[in-house]
């Protein structure tokens, strides 16, 4: 009696399918989880990397702020060459995935005046990243997902 009871013969009358039942209901639930977690580590990764390119543009300028010549800024300014050796600068930190035409890069320098004596050079870089997966994308309504860091320094006194 025991051994018609695990049986593999009897145990499974009229469960032909439970299987095949049981895994289609789990699956598109791992692949959202699976697919959500690949596209937040995507989205993390480049966020360090664009950071980590605004905090370098912004350090780039704090440290060169007062060496701007005027001599190398052919029909600008000082401030405008500047300005452009940052950009340059936070492009080459960046792959480029994230500086191509699809991520419409943007690096936007500005400079305030905080004291007598003082600036603060803001360094802001905005793009855009691919996701990987359809799961995100269509959750957000674009396969494009924008990143914007904003770093801020004061400038070195002489």
């Amino acid at each position: 009696m025991l051994i018609d009871a695990i049986s593999p013969k009897n145990r499974l009358k009229g469960e032909e399918g439970q299987d095949l039942v049981e895994f289609a209901l789990v699956v598109p639930i791992l692949c959202t989880i699976l697919f959500g977690i690949i596209d937040y580590g995507w989205i993390f990764y480049n966020s360090a990397m664009v950071a980590n390119s605004a905090r370098e543009g912004a350090r780039f300028a704090v440290m060169h702020y007062n060496e701007a010549d005027a001599s190398k800024a052919v029909g600008g300014t000082a401030e405008q060459y500047l300005e452009g050796q940052i950009k340059t600068n936070v492009e080459n930190e960046l792959p480029g995935y994230l500086s191509n035409a699809y991520a419409n890069l943007k690096v936007t320098v500005t400079k305030q005046h905080v004291g007598t004596d003082n600036d603060k050079l803001i360094v802001e870089v905005d793009t855009n990243i691919k996701l990987f997966t359809p799961i995100v994308s269509t959750l957000i309504g674009t396969n494009k997902y924008n990143i914007n860091r904003k770093v801020s320094m004061k400038k070195l006194t002489d």
